[in-house]
């Protein structure tokens, strides 16, 4: 079908980054006013938040829900757009509707953790981070993310730890910050040997 092939096609256009021609056949799928009209926004949407497009793709993702509202993705992505703006705690929101949906969504999970860290709560960050990766211990990401946030709760011993199983499993090669991350377990190898060399009534606890 005619709609099918605009939609196929802007997909395509996503795989290859072109994210502006991605938007156009996504609008003529849109005006054909036929197919899944609630996925085609959607995606819009992510190729609209591709380009920092934010307005247009909030209202993408709203003209999606308006359509479907309990589709999961769509509170993801709303909830990715709002964490762009830095505002975390509707981003937690979108999140948190996404996982009340579909439970086992790892990747709002993994977001939200985000947003949560953004917001200094970093316990709620973890036991999602927890969370995603026993839904897809595939998840590199998710390693390096709840390694940095352990640190930030002076959990050396587990912050080494996720950040080590992420260089192994290849995470820093394929996110490009491999060297950065050795450099920041080296750092957290100091600090958790002057940790233990201070007091403990020292540290403020």
């Amino acid at each position: 079908m005619i709609e099918d092939n605009y939609f196929d096609s802007g997909l395509r256009l996503m795989d290859k980054g072109d994210f502006e021609a991605a938007v156009a056949m996504f609008n003529s799928a849109i005006k054909l006013g036929l197919g899944d009209l609630a996925a085609i926004y959607l995606c819009r949407s992510e190729a609209l938040l591709a380009l920092g497009r934010w307005d247009e793709a909030e209202d993408s993702i709203n003209s999606a829900l308006a359509i479907e509202p309990y589709l999961a993705a769509a509170y993801n992505e709303r909830g990715n757009i709002r964490r762009a703006r830095r505002d975390n705690d509707l981003a937690i929101n979108d999140y948190t509707m996404a996982i009340h949906i579909e439970p086992d969504y790892d990747e709002a999970h993994f977001n939200r953790a985000l947003a949560y860290e953004a917001r200094r709560r970093y316990a709620e960050a973890e036991a999602d981070l927890t969370r995603a990766l026993k839904l897809n211990p595939e998840m590199k990401a998710a390693y390096e993310a709840r390694g940095r946030i352990r640190a930030a709760q002076f959990k050396f011993d587990e912050a080494i730890a996720d950040l080590s199983a992420y260089l192994r499993s290849g995470g820093g090669r394929e996110y490009d910050n491999h060297s950065e991350t050795q450099g920041y377990l080296l750092i957290l190898r100091a600090q958790r040997l002057l940790w233990r060399l201070i007091p403990r009534r020292g540290r403020g606890r």
